[in-house]
């Protein structure tokens, strides 16, 4: 599936095998009061509290370092960012729904522009999970500032599960591009005009308060803040 880091909606490597027990430590207090929750989950933003459960799932504690340190800084100098996805119900960590800056090294895909990837854990793919998170992140990214794009991009390969969850939240083909890695794959591209017309009214969410972006670099049109 998807990396949480902003790479491609695809993931290499183990995953964990859990027999359906969630094995993720209890969700701390978030000092923004940041959440979105949706008829199954609640996504709350990823940080460095969340790497214990980020290796659990994905069975990657250098992913997990890396993502969670990253995300940290996103969501501060930017105020949008991954997103940890957990089970509204045990608060179980399924994944990521990841929304950032695209950074150097996407042949395809500009530093500027906004890069979507995401990834379920192992046990519970192929139920919607991917899908109902990325549209309730999309949204409120759409809702909150001015971007008029989101792009992702998908290694060439056995991925037919992430395109599927790209055309299901509405991305069509862009082109042909290249990976950090060098690895051949497809540009993505969702365009705002196109979300809004394919989602007349929103997801069934519930959004509390967001954070203010501090860094110097937040260049986005923030609404209502």
């Amino acid at each position: 599936m998807g990396r949480c880091s902003g790479m491609s909606p695809e993931r290499g490597g183990p995953y964990s095998e859990r027999g359906g027990r969630c094995e993720s430590d209890p969700p701390g207090p978030d000092p923004e009061g940041t959440s979105l929750r949706t008829a199954r989950l609640r996504l709350l933003p990823l940080t460095s509290r969340d790497e214990s459960d980020h290796a659990r799932a994905s069975r990657n504690a250098a992913d997990a370092l890396r993502d969670t340190r990253a995300a940290d800084v996103q969501w501060r100098e930017h105020g949008f960012g991954p997103w940890a996805v957990r089970d509204k119900q045990d608060s179980c960590f399924l994944g990521c729904a990841e929304l950032r800056l695209a950074g150097d090294g996407i042949e395809g895909i500009a530093p500027d522009e906004i890069e979507a990837g995401w990834w379920v854990t192992e046990d519970r793919r192929n139920d919607g999970i991917a899908t109902e998170a990325m549209e309730a992140a999309i949204h409120d990214l759409f809702s909150r500032t001015d971007v008029d794009t989101i792009t992702a991009y998908i290694s060439d390969g056995e991925n037919e599960a992430p395109r599927r969850v790209a055309a299901k939240l509405g991305f069509s083909v862009r082109g042909r591009g290249h990976g950090r890695s060098g690895e051949p794959m497809t540009v993505y591209t969702l365009p705002r005009d196109d979300w809004l017309r394919q989602r007349p009214s929103a997801p069934a969410l519930l959004s509390t308060t967001v954070p203010k972006p501090m860094g110097p670099s937040s260049t986005w049109l923030w609404r209502g803040l």
